[in-house]
């Protein structure tokens, strides 16, 4: 059986490369570290639990750039780093705790690899399916998140604290990561 090679821009660059164990594991470590950095680019609103971050576009880009296997394999070793006590959650957080934000990172988890394989199969190359990637991406985490939040809001407060606030930025996010990942796709000419 003929395996289909990866369209996503990270695994096409290590396709055939003479170390490409050594630069898929690096690869991986340097997407879970990319994803503690955008965390850390957070802030807490007064009426929510959830935190705005940068995450959610480390999430996009991954999974638009590093195909579904590598995006899942970075983010879960960034849950391994958090749970294990590096300050790498969102505003320099430790340990993996159900809370309100777990039901946002067990969704980011499984949007990592809807994306990641939507971006396998070529639908990220250009900016209009990279930005229907990423919002099926938001999706999945949204809809993960506001169910595990739903335990600890009220329901007539769920839209509100787990939401609204977030989709302009969320918007721009996925709009970011689009235009990132499809316009370096293009300079390859994937």
């Amino acid at each position: 059986m003929n395996q289909v090679q990866s369209q996503a821009v990270v695994p096409f660059l290590l396709q055939g490369q003479q170390r490409s164990i050594l630069l898929n594991v690096l690869a991986v470590i340097g997407g879970s570290l990319l994803l503690a950095l955008l965390a850390q680019v957070s802030f807490m609103l007064p009426f929510t639990p959830v935190p705005i971050t940068g995450q959610t576009f480390g999430v996009a880009v991954l999974a638009l750039c590093w195909g579904r296997k590598r995006a899942l394999a970075s983010f879960a070793l960034y849950l391994s780093e958090g749970a294990m006590g590096l300050p790498f959650f969102a505003l320099g957080k430790a340990g993996l705790l159900v809370g309100p934000t777990f039901g946002y990172l067990m969704g980011m988890f499984i949007a990592s690899g809807v994306v990641g394989h939507l971006a396998d199969q070529g639908y990220a190359k250009t900016i209009k399916g990279a930005f229907a990637c990423c919002l099926v991406g938001s999706l999945t985490t949204f809809t993960c998140g506001l169910i595990g939040l739903s335990f600890f809001v009220p329901a007539k407060a769920l839209l509100v604290t787990g939401l609204l606030p977030f989709l302009p930025g969320d918007f721009i996010k996925n709009f970011a990561a689009a235009s990132l990942s499809s316009s370096v796709s293009k300079k390859l000419k994937l």
